[in-house]
């Protein structure tokens, strides 16, 4: 089985470095790790040049104008030729050196259109902070139609864990190019009722939180909600909508008090 790894940078020297390692460190070796760069003015294409350099033939780079981070998504997947693919960003890095191995002996058993496992939350300075999803509540898989309900009002699918098949973009599309951010919540409400898919128990990539991320910034936190309100809007009713507008309200609530 292959594995197609789809990275995108701009700018990424500083976390670069760790993202690679990670994926030579890996024991399983038949995938390719593709870059989808947006012509960065730093050391980014050098570091990616040097990789491919110790895995050539396995380490492609592209080099794209930026049309945001959508977009740039796809374009992985466009020029990917894996069966399974994962999204994982330059500051993002796989957990340890058998994910790939264990992945595929999972999925060579199980016959998923695609799964998801748990990140490891670390900070910049690489504490970890707490590994999600650990409830059991939202470890799941498609023949649980209680936890595909529940999804409506929480996204408990990192997508830096999550290993989907090529075909299903095939079929279902890519990510929406329109939206900066959620892009992942809308692609696992159009597939959640129409694939087979299952959570994996195990830690699949270290994803880090940093100041200025599009996750972490202020400003970018109030248009991650504007973008995610667009998708509950098209898949939600408005009783749904209503409902997990509230249940944000209070996990934010639990969140601060324990801060």
């Amino acid at each position: 089985m292959k594995f197609s790894i789809i990275t995108c940078t701009y700018n990424s020297e500083i976390f670069l470095g760790k993202n690679t390692e990670s994926v030579l460190s890996q024991s399983f070796l038949d995938f390719e790790h593709i870059f989808i760069d947006g012509f960065s003015i730093d050391k980014t294409v050098e570091i990616i040049k040097g990789y491919q350099q110790r895995y050539p033939g396995k380490v492609k780079l592209f080099q794209l104008s930026p049309q945001g981070i959508s977009n740039a998504m796809n374009e992985g997947i466009r020029r990917s030729s894996g069966e399974y693919l994962i999204h994982l960003h330059s500051d993002d890095s796989f957990y340890d050196s058998e994910v790939l191995k264990d992945v595929n002996d999972f999925l060579s058993t199980n016959n998923f259109d695609w799964i998801y496992g748990k990140i490891n939350v670390i900070e910049n300075d690489g504490q970890s902070v707490g590994v999600f999803p650990l409830r059991k509540v939202f470890q799941g898989k498609s023949s649980q139609i209680i936890k595909k309900y529940i999804y409506k009002f929480y996204n408990y699918i990192p997508h830096q864990s999550v290993f989907i098949k090529r075909k299903v973009f095939d079929d279902f599309g890519g990510f929406d190019e329109k939206l900066s951010s959620a892009m992942d919540p809308d692609l696992w409400f159009r597939i959640i009722n129409k694939t087979n898919w299952s959570f994996y128990d195990r830690v699949i990539s270290n994803f880090c939180l940093r100041s200025g991320s599009q996750s972490a910034n202020l400003k970018n936190k109030e248009k991650n909600m504007d973008n995610l309100q667009i998708v509950r809007k098209r898949y939600l009713s408005k009783i749904e909508n209503i409902l997990a507008n509230v249940f944000d309200y209070l996990v934010g609530k639990i969140k601060n008090n324990y801060r």
